[in-house]
């Protein structure tokens, strides 16, 4: 072997073994962190509303789901998004003027992040319009990028609805873009409430099954759910598994998903004390004291 021969091999070795060093250094990949390059905007529009004859804990669990994934995604170590949310108010009138509102800015370049909790039929939301409508809405999108995010008895109806117009975006993941739908569970399913008591704030304020088990991953538990490695980034997959897991193990339900995405698409940095996060335990919003007596789910 000649020496010329040989400082090609080293030359190539070196180049594998420092292109693996820092795996996310550069955000510049399509992701929630982007680098300096990203020229686009990043939308966040969430609402949760239960039913008017629901237990306070019920209104908490709808509204904190969207509180605890809004804090996360219009902060620095979500991407820092546009945030829009409606917690305990909005009818399908409001929330379709949301959407609308961001859908007429929105470009070719921009990401966007929906999250939704309340109550589901095998139609659709009690507030938000029936399956086909929300899939028709999301595929109409030009974003890149587009994260949903929906909790509700029967919600699997959704991704039945995304799945039926996959002509409309199957290449997505070769053309550089983004579509995960998760839903809480099947079409067939109902979706539970979450768990009993609360670490900090009112009862409720920990989410349902599938919003509390959404929020954890974001802020860390799920680092390492896909592949083992823990190395203080979430990403989509380790969402896909974790959720899929821990609402399983919570309320007993089975969350579903599809799309055209990468499975390491970054979403997220785990929160560190010195970025000041704070647990999310205001409620918005006017409270109802009285409880009724109702089956825990959605």
């Amino acid at each position: 072997m000649t020496n010329h021969m040989k400082n090609l091999i080293i030359l190539c070795v070196t180049i594998t073994i420092g292109s693996c060093a820092v795996p996310h250094e550069n955000f510049s990949r399509l992701g929630s962190l982007t680098g300096n390059t990203f020229s686009g905007k990043k939308y966040y529009l969430g609402w949760g509303h239960a039913d008017v004859n629901d237990p306070a804990m019920m209104h908490n669990e709808t509204k904190f789901d969207v509180l605890h994934t809004h804090e996360i995604f219009t902060h620095g170590l979500g991407g820092r998004y546009d945030g829009a949310k409606l917690v305990g108010q909005g009818n399908d009138e409001q929330i379709l003027s949301s959407f609308e509102q961001i859908k007429s800015k929105m470009t070719r370049n921009d990401m966007y992040v929906q999250y939704s909790s309340g109550h589901g039929s095998e139609d659709g939301l009690q507030y938000g319009g029936s399956w086909s409508e929300i899939a028709d809405r999301l595929l109409q999108l030009p974003a890149k990028e587009i994260i949903v995010f929906t909790m509700s008895c029967h919600s699997g109806g959704l991704v039945n609805e995304i799945n039926r117009n996959q002509a409309k975006w199957r290449s997505f993941k070769e053309q550089g873009r983004t579509l995960f739908v998760m839903t809480s569970s099947t079409l067939e399913q109902t979706s539970s409430t979450g768990p009993a008591g609360a670490v900090s704030g009112p009862e409720g304020s920990e989410g349902s099954a599938f919003g509390h088990s959404l929020w954890k991953a974001l802020w860390g538990d799920a680092d390492g759910a896909y592949d083992g490695v823990k190395d203080g980034f979430i990403e989509l997959g380790e969402i896909e598994v974790f959720v899929k897991n821990r609402t399983k193990q919570l309320g007993g339900h089975n969350p579903v998903s599809t799309g055209s995405y990468n499975s390491g698409l970054i979403m997220n940095r785990v929160p560190k004390s010195t970025d000041g996060l704070t647990y999310p335990t205001q409620v918005e919003g006017n409270e109802s004291n009285s409880l009724v007596s109702l089956d825990p789910q959605f």
